[in-house]
């Protein structure tokens, strides 16, 4: 099972921060000595959150890319990148969002464009904050199905405007199901024809996705699947980013589903370092027949 994890986390942002230099205190941040240590903790894969670099003045000078480069050949390391989604709307109604979000989507890529060759996923979110408040709303059936065809047409049309601008393998492309009906975002793959499914454990769990249950899509769609974030829900401050088995019952029937199938993309957890190895440490006591790198605390 090919490990990776996301990083850089809030925690991090605060250990960082320096109220006398403001902003400033990132300018010298190097991604790279993160990757460092994503490897000596033992891991094969980093997913870069690509927010970073929109909203932080993070430099990535030649000489960071050259390092960044070197990880692939050096130790066998793969990435993937998560687009950015803070205040990101691609399925908007205002089409001044759709067009900053959409910006926003082409100019992340661009700044790693020297390390496109070596990023094996770029994760979408096809619909954002403001859809999943609006579907909230006490809206009958029948009309709330015209609204998330809105929206999803609205997110293709985005999408399909990201990938025209950018010239991106569309099969790199990993639609992350999100608090939007499920049956919307396989609406959004198929009609794109070539973009790739991401699935979030916590997200099904949790309902965000609909009432879907985790172990039938696993199954139905693994073909489409080209990542998996795994991370359990938990009802309590974790909610959709806690650690495999904080929750109620994490189905270990996933874990032996993907293991079983063989599953070559990457399993990315979404979780600091130390909830991360507790989930590690999960999967080893459950499902001991997975075969496991040696994760580090």
């Amino acid at each position: 099972m090919r490990l990776g994890i996301t990083p850089f986390e809030g925690t991090d942002f605060l250990n960082m921060f320096d109220p006398k230099k403001g902003l400033e205190s990132f300018s010298d941040f190097r991604f790279s000595d993160m990757i460092t240590n994503v490897i000596e903790k033992g891991y094969s894969h980093c997913e870069i959150s690509l927010d970073l670099f929109q909203v932080l003045p993070i430099k990535i000078s030649e000489e960071e890319k050259r390092r960044m480069l070197n990880f692939k050949k050096e130790y066998d390391f793969t990435f993937s990148a998560h687009f950015p989604l803070w205040g990101v709307e691609l399925a908007s109604p205002n089409k001044h969002i759709r067009e900053g979000s959409i910006k926003s989507q082409i100019d992340s890529y661009n700044m790693f464009k020297f390390m496109e060759a070596d990023i094996d996923v770029f994760i979408l979110h096809p619909t954002g904050a403001f859809t999943a408040e609006f579907l909230k709303m006490n809206i009958p059936k029948s009309h709330k199905q015209f609204i998330i065809s809105i929206f999803t047409g609205f997110a293709i049309d985005s999408i399909k405007k990201i990938i025209r601008e950018t010239k991106i393998d569309k099969s790199k492309i990993a639609i992350e199901n999100i608090e939007f009906p499920f049956e919307g975002t396989l609406d959004i793959i198929e009609k794109l024809k070539g973009p790739k499914l991401c699935i979030d454990t916590a997200h099904f769990l949790g309902g965000f996705s609909g009432d879907v249950d985790l172990i039938e899509i696993t199954k139905e769609n693994l073909d489409l699947t080209s990542e998996i974030h795994l991370q359990d829900f938990n009802q309590v401050g974790d909610a959709d980013h806690g650690a495999l088995g904080t929750g109620k019952n994490f189905p270990i029937e996933f874990l032996k589903i993907i293991n079983e199938y063989n599953f070559k993309g990457p399993v990315v957890f979404e979780l600091p370092f130390e909830k991360a190895y507790q989930s590690v440490q999960f999967i080893k006591q459950k499902t001991p027949e997975i075969e496991l790198p040696e994760i580090k605390p």
